[in-house]
């Protein structure tokens, strides 16, 4: 019995499918939870008169290190501090899996004191 060879077409299928099958497994065993950031407890000590509600708190938080982590991660960290996440690098179309994307670094420093709401810039390269 005589085998023909494979079409063009049949070869572009397997291939096709096989990629298919690829993404699907890279998503599904790829996807995973963020870590929760370290949390500190500070405790202020006031000896500023009691509010009479007339007054505006200003509350600050320290911003986390988020260089060297996945950018899902950093936007849990940063999210959960209540800060707005600027995005500098991502390639040509964008940081589409935040997870293939890693910072590099970031404005302002670790550890700064900002108001909750403020801007975070972080710099993006692929992992």
């Amino acid at each position: 019995m005589m085998r023909r060879p494979a079409s063009w077409a049949s070869v572009a299928v397997g291939i096709a499918a096989g990629f298919l099958v690829g993404v699907l497994l890279v998503v599904a065993l790829g996807v995973g939870r963020a870590q929760d950031p370290p949390t500190h407890t500070v405790t202020i000590l006031s000896r500023a008169p009691p509010l009479t509600g007339d007054e505006t708190v200003i509350t600050k938080t320290a911003v986390p290190n988020v260089v060297g982590q996945r950018l899902d991660t950093a936007h849990t960290w940063l999210d959960q501090q209540k800060f707005v996440v600027k995005e500098d690098g991502g390639g040509l179309f964008g940081t589409i899996i935040d997870s293939d994307w890693e910072v590099t670094s970031q404005e302002p420093a670790a550890g700064t004191l900002l108001e909750q709401g403020a801007t975070v810039k972080i710099h993006l390269q692929r992992r």
